[in-house]
């Protein structure tokens, strides 16, 4: 089993037409997002500087959109670690096996979320420990 390395994790930004009435983002999903898409959920009114995520998945697959304002991204895979910045209209996948921690930027920072599975709490990686051990036995 090859398990995702935070190097092949790439920032895309979504196209967006802007004219004097704002911004209008439009995402095919078919041909955006490489998985079908089973859930979505969106976080909002987190105050700037908190964090949230703090986990990996062992079978879910997220597609990660900022829909306003900034997040701070932080993922790891048990060998590397990266940081970047995702502003409004930028996407990120976050494959199973890697553990993210979105910190909000702004007050004003949506992230909308869609994934490939249903909520299945036994799918979550909440400990770093958990999570390098992990890593270490499908590696």
């Amino acid at each position: 089993m090859t398990l995702p390395a935070v190097e092949n994790v790439r920032i895309e930004t979504l196209p967006t037409t802007r004219d004097s009435r704002g911004g209008l983002t439009a995402l095919e999903i078919s041909r955006t997002v490489p998985f079908p898409v089973v859930r979505l959920f969106y976080i909002s009114g987190v105050p700037a500087g908190l964090s949230r995520g703090g986990h990996a998945h062992y079978r879910c697959s997220q597609y990660m959109i900022c829909q306003a304002g900034r997040l701070g991204i932080a993922i790891r895979d048990g060998i590397n670690e990266r940081s970047f910045e995702l502003s409004a209209g930028q996407a990120v996948l976050i494959e199973p096996g890697i553990f993210a921690t979105q910190t909000y930027l702004d007050d004003d920072s949506v992230l909308l979320v869609l994934c490939d599975r249903p909520y299945e709490p036994e799918d979550y990686i909440h400990s770093i420990d958990a999570f390098l051990n992990y890593r270490r036995e499908k590696a």
